[in-house]
């Protein structure tokens, strides 16, 4: 325990000295800050919360940060509202998945009012048009809705996850079309990860969660988790249950 608060502190600080006066992060010190990148730190402080780690050295950081976010999601709204896009016909972008995804880990602090249609609007988007997002954007969707109190549709989405993958008795579970790519959003191994998160989040199913398992450590063993990033995904997705795998 002692171990894991001067870790944290030790976190609080490197994160401080690089968030910028808009509370927004850069990738690299001394650069412009990035939308991406300020929510995946925001998104890693959730996954600490998640595992009951004590996250209150962080709420400086987090209170600079979200503002930042929040006002992100109001200046989508308003661009397409400016551009007369049909929003009936919109299907959410990556950002905006992202940001209702780690959003959800933050119940406590409520949407600003001038971000709340924002938010709305793009919450009802990922409810209608969940089919025409990729694997990765689906596992978000289902997460962000069930913990917003969607009693329907991460069903659906599971349900469709279930019937298009591929168990393998040696590979276990996963999805041929996961094979990674050069965006954040295609990379395999954070896919899935954060698959094994809403499988076990939502519906608990001990043996698919297992199997989803047995493909990450499988990948582990013939090849790589190639970045840390993907290893601190990984471990997260590993952690969420108490399993004898390791």
């Amino acid at each position: 325990m002692e171990f894991l608060c001067n870790k944290n502190l030790l976190i609080s600080k490197k994160l401080k000295q690089t968030q910028l006066e808009n509370g927004g992060f850069a990738w690299f010190k001394g650069g412009p800050d990035n939308r991406y990148i300020t929510q995946y730190i925001v998104t890693g402080i959730g996954h600490l919360k998640k595992l009951g780690i004590d996250i209150k050295r962080l709420d400086p950081i987090l209170r600079m940060a979200m503002p930042y976010i929040d006002k992100q999601i109001q200046k989508d709204y308003d661009e397409l509202k400016k551009n007369k896009t049909d929003l009936t016909k919109y299907t959410a972008g990556y950002y905006q998945v992202q940001y209702l995804y780690m959003r959800s880990f933050f119940s406590e602090q409520k949407i600003p009012s001038a971000s709340q249609e924002a938010y709305n609007f793009f919450r009802s988007r990922i409810q209608q048009t969940w089919m025409k997002q990729n694997k990765y954007m689906q596992g978000m969707i289902a997460l962000a809705l069930f913990k917003t109190n969607d009693s329907k549709t991460p069903g659906a989405i599971l349900k469709s996850l279930k019937e298009t993958s591929t168990n393998n008795e040696e590979l276990g579970m996963y999805w041929k079309e996961n094979s990674g790519g050069w965006f954040w959003h295609q990379a395999h191994i954070e896919t899935q990860s954060l698959l094994i998160e809403a499988f076990s989040e939502i519906n608990k199913d001990a043996r698919t969660i297992d199997d989803l398992k047995i493909w990450l450590l499988k990948n582990k063993q013939t090849s790589s988790w190639e970045t840390t990033k993907a290893t601190a995904e990984a471990c997260y997705a590993l952690l969420l249950q108490e399993t004898n795998l390791l």
